[in-house]
């Protein structure tokens, strides 16, 4: 079973005292995050780790994400001020999976820079400066505030001091103590203060005191003990260095008593290990160094692993999400190839079903045509030529008469093969639509064309051609037979389609949906035209297409 640290266990043993006998019933948020931040004794502590291992329970069982990492952190934060950093460093890195799963926001970014910054803390306080370093430089680039760069500045400085590199130290702190002078926040600007009056004294530079003792004001001023517990043992290193051991004993008690007040194991040892270095007996003096030796291997040995199995927890997530997203984009593909495939099947069918259905319109359509041909010349040609066949027969009608009836019979099956005259693709159409006007002019009607010869018909498919021929057709004849007109122009124009205007002197109509426009309408429309009739009685007719 894996060692349990015995001063986490006696926090333990303390905590479960303070839910039993008497915790205090304030339930504020924001009274305990104080209590976090600025503890004056030990036992605030205590209450404030009960109160967010409660809050803590309540997110998780109610799925209130941010509750729980807003506990765990303030948890973690308890875990490293009473020395625990193996617990905190869990809590820490719980928190952080917790993080991972909020949507991307300035709250998801805000979580992770306090949460890189307190590991970052954690691990120069076990003097694992690299990582240190690099958790801050994390939480730097996530950074907007100048309230938060102050504070990972601050840190970084620290982790250059702890390695001895003053000068870099001092660099970093001379800079944020101009930019300190922008924040309200004495506690911050005494820290700032503190450890740039370390990194001149250890550098052999005597203003670094006033700095400490101007640090100090700020602390007591604001009662923070924790703070003044730090200026006391920094004041006592100063002097110890300097050789005024009278004035570093002096200090170191008065780091011991705030400690006392504190009632807190790790500053007590702080406070009293600068005692014992101050001791003129050498087997103390060697316990101590031994000691602080032990502590830091077993600091080192016990917290290595933890970060490391977070990281690699989150590469071997990612590996699994690309491994998932890779299947899931492997299984649409397949699905759309197959989906693909049905519809190319269908719409192989649907061509086939269509085109036989196509062909079998068009046969019926020549059935019809025929049969309409046929009845037509049975009708009128058939019955004209017999009755022209009874008066040859007879002696009363004269050769002329007979030669009116017979060119009265060519007339009308000329007129029947105009009905159902074809356009094909070798036909000059601007001559077979010239034939068609010239047709109908006689000594009443006057028939007059404009730009015919200048559109590109060869350019037309088949099928506008004989739409258009049919509309135009049908116009013609019903104006010779309905419109009285005397006169008739028909004018073309070439744009990005034809556009044909009609207009005859007629006597007009009033417009309405009978037949003929009916199916002038519906055939311009099938090719993609369109048409437009303009007529009033007395005021002609005029048709617009454009095709």
């Amino acid at each position: 079973m894996k060692k349990i640290n015995k001063s986490f266990l006696f926090f333990i043993c303390l905590l479960f005292t303070t839910i039993v006998f008497g915790q205090n019933k304030v339930d504020s948020l924001l009274y305990y995050s104080k209590l976090v931040q600025h503890p004056s004794k030990d036992k605030d502590l205590v209450r404030a780790y009960v109160f967010f291992k409660k809050k803590y329970k309540e997110a998780t069982d109610k799925g209130y994400g941010s509750s729980a990492i807003h506990a765990l952190r303030y948890i973690s934060s308890v875990e490293l001020k009473q020395s625990f950093f193996e617990e905190s460093e869990r809590t820490s890195i719980e928190a952080l999976k917790l993080v991972e799963k909020e949507k991307k926001s300035n709250y998801k970014k805000e979580l992770q820079i306090g949460l890189y910054n307190h590991l970052g803390i954690l691990y120069r306080k076990q003097k694992n400066y690299d990582k240190a370093h690099n958790l801050y430089i994390k939480s730097l680039k996530l950074s907007e505030s100048l309230k938060d760069s102050i504070i990972i500045y601050n840190n970084i400085a620290n982790v250059f001091k702890e390695e001895g590199n003053y000068y870099k130290s001092k660099e970093i702190l001379v800079k944020i103590c101009e930019k300190i002078k922008n924040v309200e926040n004495h506690i911050l600007r005494a820290r700032v203060l503190d450890n740039l009056g370390v990194i001149k004294s250890k550098m052999q530079k005597e203003e670094g005191k006033e700095e400490m003792l101007l640090a100090l004001g700020l602390r007591k001023q604001n009662n923070y003990n924790i703070g003044i517990h730090t200026s006391y043992n920094n004041l006592s290193e100063f002097y110890r260095r300097n050789l005024n051991l009278e004035k570093a004993e002096k200090y170191a008690l008065k780091s011991l008593s705030v400690a006392n007040e504190i009632n807190n194991d790790g500053y007590k040892h702080k406070s009293l290990g600068l005692l014992t270095e101050l001791s003129k007996d050498a087997y103390a003096y060697e316990y101590k160094k031994l000691n602080d030796s032990i502590t830091e291997a077993r600091m080192k040995s016990s917290n290595r692993f933890a970060l490391l199995k977070y990281n690699t927890s989150k590469e071997k997530q990612k590996t699994k999400e690309s491994q998932l997203k890779a299947e899931k984009a492997e299984k649409l593909r397949i699905i759309y190839q197959f989906l693909g495939l049905i519809i190319l099947i269908i719409s192989i069918g649907f061509y086939f079903y269509y085109n036989e259905k196509h062909k079998k319109n068009v046969v019926e359509n020549v059935i019809i045509t025929e049969g309409k041909i046929s009845k037509t010349i049975h009708d009128v040609i058939a019955n004209d030529v017999y009755h022209i066949m009874t008066k040859f027969q007879s002696d009363i009608n004269t050769k002329e008469e007979l030669l009116d009836d017979l060119e009265a019979v060519y007339e009308r099956a000329r007129d029947i093969s105009r009905d159902n005259y074809m356009i094909d693709k070798d036909m000059d159409f601007e001559k077979v639509l010239g034939d068609l006007f010239s047709s109908y002019k006689n000594n009443s009607v006057n028939v007059i064309t404009k730009n015919l010869q200048e559109i590109a018909w060869e350019k037309f498919s088949v099928q506008k051609k004989n739409i258009l021929y049919r509309v135009l057709k049908e116009l013609m004849t019903n104006m010779r037979k309905y419109s009285e007109a005397s006169f008739v122009t028909i004018g073309f124009e070439q744009k990005n389609k034809v556009h044909l205007t009609y207009k005859d002197n007629g006597v007009g109509a009033v417009l309405s949906k009978k037949n003929g426009l009916i199916n002038a309408e519906s055939r311009i429309e099938s090719v993609g035209g369109k048409i437009i009739f303009n007529s009033e009685p007395e005021n002609g007719f005029i048709v617009k297409i454009v095709i």
